[in-house]
């Protein structure tokens, strides 16, 4: 069924929930999964930081990223998963929707981070911008604390008379 599934992870806990259900998929079809962590590009025209400075530190958080993907790649490894891990530059949602095209992934599994309307609405979220912008399947995980704000589907249709 699956033969690539992209997994965009960003150091986060949240973001970290969609790794058993993606490790769950790629068991079940024999898939690989491609782990995507975006490092923010650097500013490049801010002399203020100082060009050494500032490649250094991009440099350091590149490394602090592969580093981390490959701790993730490795537990999958030991439940038999193969994986291979991505890590761009630039805008987040650019660099998933980029990635997804270029490896032709079957699915992306991501969080969400249970953001408000407000700062949806004022910053945007990267799993609204995939979600809305690729025609590939996307499956989201909700956080804990989105799933224990909402009723349980039996409650609604508890009182439903059949």
């Amino acid at each position: 069924m699956f033969k690539k599934i992209l997994l965009p992870l960003d150091g986060s806990a949240m973001s970290e929930r969609a790794i058993d259900p993606a490790e769950e998929m790629a068991k079940g079809s024999g898939a690989e999964v491609l782990l995507i962590k975006v490092v923010p590009s650097p500013l490049g025209k801010a002399p203020e930081a100082g060009q050494a400075e500032e490649s250094k530190a991009f440099a350091e958080s590149v490394n602090r990223s592969k580093a981390y993907l490959e701790k993730i790649a490795f537990r999958l490894g030991g439940k038999s998963v193969k994986s291979r891990i991505l890590v761009p530059s630039g805008e987040p949602h650019a660099e998933i929707l980029s990635a997804a095209h270029k490896e032709d992934v079957d699915c992306i599994v991501m969080s969400t981070h249970g953001g408000s309307a407000l700062a949806r609405a004022l910053l945007g979220s990267t799993a609204e911008k995939v979600v809305y912008t690729t025609k590939r399947p996307v499956m989201l995980i909700k956080p804990k604390e989105v799933l224990a704000a909402h009723l349980d589907e039996g409650e609604v249709f508890a009182g439903i008379p059949k």
